[in-house]
């Protein structure tokens, strides 16, 4: 037996330059049941004889040293029947700083069953096979004083864990630990392993299939199977067609928390929890293998959603049918005069005299009906245009983040809820994928149906509210794109993706507030050109907030986004012409002086209506700028906020115009808002309480992860999912009937505002 370690003990000690001639190589047969004390040096080594024992479980070697150096250490050689492990005492392991390296003096390794092939084999099933198995474990030195070494030889009785029940373990830098599962013929073929941790310390867990060797130092535990980062919970769901007929599971605590902090994120952060340990870092982990939903169940829940949301629209769809009908819209005066567009520019003098105006009607700002007709279809054809371009990138990439996934096992890539995330189709999250089926079932629904408004109201020169049903087919086709390129960017979110989630929703927004303007101004209002324009510009300032969201970006965004609102502000208030109006201002100073008539508003309305929108704006970006430096928001995600608000904020001021203007709502415009307002209100509630955080690193967003709560497939994002696309097509419906009440009233008594 000697003979087999003369070749290792002379390579290292005719290194060192020790004669290997006056090394004594004390040879002992040890025992199981006991630890051991050795005193050694370089001339003094111990090699220990484990007898043969049968029992399926592996052993773990522990073994620690008082006074062994790091230059000096104790070299430990397990030999098993087909491989050899070594390792150090004391370990040294390598932080997130080069700099910087933690001593460990307590180690440990658990030895890869030489009989695994045999345990994974079909018929074994936990605890029915016993094998064969022996140790020799060699113990060295160069160090030339005399340091002690125990070791410990230990059965792990709890390797082989079963379904649904509870196991705890401690681990440390330099004592991982590792079981094993088995998919047995009955189990499920996708279980999720939940873990929790007592405390934050940065814990990496790896799934890796059932050969030897496993993978379990901080510096390998990455290059096979899946892995991710975790410091007080985490799960993974796993299959037993990658990783059949089992699978280990493997724990490792890292040295420092870099890798579950913001020391790793990728987002520029203000303020940072970076710090290294210098004491003895070690976790008790509490772990559980739990089924997940079966095929029967996954299949319920699919098509149950499909069928769901299919009858809403069928239902949904026959009340418009019904309402277009035998609505408000039904009786309006079919009989229209043929439609021509008045292409006489107005003079200097019509323009002071209609800015001078303190009531103004539409028939002023609706002098050619053909030519706002074609100005709303540009939307359409634009929006067309940007969902293709901008489409195509976003599938490639999302498809190309999951083939990643599945190459290099790392889950810290995406920011999935991995309590309720469903693999299906090759994707690791099948369910928040599937979850944007209703905005694009909703979108198409609203598209059918603005085709079916247009048979019962035509385009009209004197009567009602100037249809623009290109603007409200952009409408329609940017909640289907919406639910594309969410459901794009569910295949793998994360901080580098998030604007594919968030960009038509700001066209939405904005949209919304465009048809809302468009009604009493269709005339001035802005072109399909400019309004993408600077919805591209948005978009932009969201990826630089994102990429890099310092607190210039910030304060760059509010002087810029001041500047927008203070220009809007002179267009909407001077009727889009603001030369003339600020010069009709100056002749009237100079003819009456600094007079407080002068600077008195004309369209008082108008006027305050300015005012409150500007200073919610003001307060909001300043809310921005406070909360931004406590990390508590993002710049997409206050950009969106802004963007809603100010929708909500021109339906609420021109529902209240019309009121206060005599108008009345319809019946459908108040049952539409009735359900938008309830799918909003039941939505927000999901919203809110969110199960992922990608402003945070991986495994800071793992402790918001919750489990599912619908059909044991649907989490409360996916619910948000399926409740905000009704919402949006209730409000996009309740925009569109808004007017409805007066559809046949002469454009010369319907007020502007």
């Amino acid at each position: 037996m000697v003979k087999q370690w003369w070749p290792i003990l002379f390579i290292i000690y005719n290194v060192q330059g020790i004669n290997i001639t006056s090394i004594v190589i004390d040879q002992q047969v040890a025992s199981y049941t006991e630890a051991v004390t050795y005193e050694i040096n370089a001339t003094y080594q111990v090699v220990l004889f484990y007898p043969t024992i049968e029992t399926p479980n592996p052993f773990r070697v522990k073994a620690w040293s008082p006074d062994a150096q790091a230059n000096l250490p104790v070299l430990v050689v397990v030999q098993q029947e087909s491989s050899v492990t070594s390792w150090q005492v004391p370990l040294m392991v390598e932080t997130s700083r080069r700099d910087y390296v933690l001593k460990f003096s307590n180690t440990s390794k658990t030895m890869c069953h030489d009989q695994m092939d045999s345990i994974v084999n079909p018929d074994f099933s936990t605890g029915d096979l016993t094998v064969a198995q022996r140790f020799i474990v060699g113990l060295s030195t160069s160090s030339p004083h005399t340091v002690s070494i125990s070791i410990e030889m230990e059965e792990e009785k709890d390797f082989y864990v079963e379904l649904d029940k509870s196991y705890s373990v401690s681990v440390s830098p330099s004592e991982p630990r590792y079981v094993f599962y088995k998919f047995l013929e009955d189990a499920p073929d996708i279980v999720i392993v939940d873990v929790d941790s007592e405390d934050d310390i940065c814990l990496v867990v790896s799934v890796q299939d059932s050969r030897c060797p496993v993978f379990d130092t901080n510096k390998d535990i990455k290059y096979e199977g899946v892995y991710q980062t975790i410091n007080l919970k985490g799960a993974l769901t796993i299959t037993r067609k990658d990783f059949d007929p089992g699978f280990f599971l493997i724990f490792v605590a890292k040295p420092d928390n870099a890798d579950c902090t913001e020391g790793s994120s990728y987002l520029p952060r203000l303020e940072t929890n970076f710090h290294l340990s210098t004491q003895n870092i070690t976790t008790s982990i509490t772990f559980k293998i739990r089924p997940t939903v079966t095929r029967r169940e996954y299949i319920i829940a699919t098509i149950g959603t499909l069928v769901t949301l299919g009858a809403i629209g069928i239902i949904l769809t026959i009340l418009s049918l019904v309402l277009n009908r035998f609505g408000t819209i039904s009786k309006s005066d079919k009989d229209e005069p043929p439609v021509y567009d008045c292409f006489e520019p107005l003079s200097e003098f019509a323009i002071q005299d209609l800015l001078k105006k303190d009531i103004l009607t539409v028939n002023y700002l609706a002098r050619q009906p053909r030519r706002i007709r074609k100005r709303s279809y540009n939307y359409l054809s634009h929006i067309l245009s940007i969902a293709v371009f901008y489409s195509i990138p976003v599938v490639q990439l999302g498809v190309t983040y999951q083939r990643i996934i599945n190459a290099s096992g790392n889950e810290d890539m995406c920011y999935f809820n991995f309590l309720c995330a469903h693999p299906g189709l090759g994707f690791s999250d099948f369910n928040h994928i599937f979850s944007n089926i209703g905005y694009v079932i909703f979108g198409i629904l609203f598209n059918f149906v603005v085709i079916d408004r247009y048979t019962i109201i035509k385009i009209r020169k004197t009567k009602g509210i100037p249809v623009h049903y290109g603007l409200y087919h952009a409408m329609g086709v940017a909640l289907i794109i919406e639910g594309l390129l969410s459901a794009c960017y569910h295949i793998c979110p994360s901080q580098s993706n998030y604007q594919f989630d968030t960009s038509f929703m700001y066209i939405m927004a904005v949209l919304c507030m465009v048809k809302l303007y468009q009604n009493r101004h269709p005339d001035i209002n802005a072109s399909a050109y400019s309004t993408f324009t600077i919805v591209g510009v948005a978009i932009f300032l969201a990826m630089l907030g994102i990429l890099n969201g310092g607190l210039a970006i910030w304060v760059v965004f509010a002087v810029s986004y001041t500047a927008l609102c203070i220009v809007l502000s002179f267009k909407i208030y001077f009727l889009n012409y603001v030369v003339n109006g600020v010069k009709e201002l100056h002749r009237e100073i100079k003819t009456r002086g600094y007079s407080t008539d002068v600077f008195l508003p004309i369209r008082r309305g108008r006027f305050i209506f300015l005012l409150i929108t500007n200073a919610v704006n003001l307060g909001l970006l300043i809310a921005g700028l406070c909360v931004y430096p406590q990390n508590l928001t993002d710049f997409g995600t206050f950009l969106l906020g802004l963007l809603m608000a100010n929708a909500v904020l021109h339906a609420i001021f021109y529902t209240s115009m019309k009121l206060i203007h005599g108008e009345r709502i319809c019946f459908e415009a108040v049952c539409y808002g009735l359900l938008s307002i309830a799918a909003w209100a039941a939505a927000s509630v999901f919203f809110l309480d969110p199960a992922t955080l990608w402003t945070v690193t991986p495994a800071e967003s793992r402790q918001w992860n919750q489990n599912c709560i619908l059909l044991g497939f649907y989490d409360k994002h996916d619910v948000w999912h399926l409740l905000s696309a009704p919402g949006l097509y209730f409000t996009f419906m309740y925009l569109m009937c808004l007017d409805d009440d007066i559809v046949d009233k002469d454009q010369c008594e319907i007020p502007v505002f």
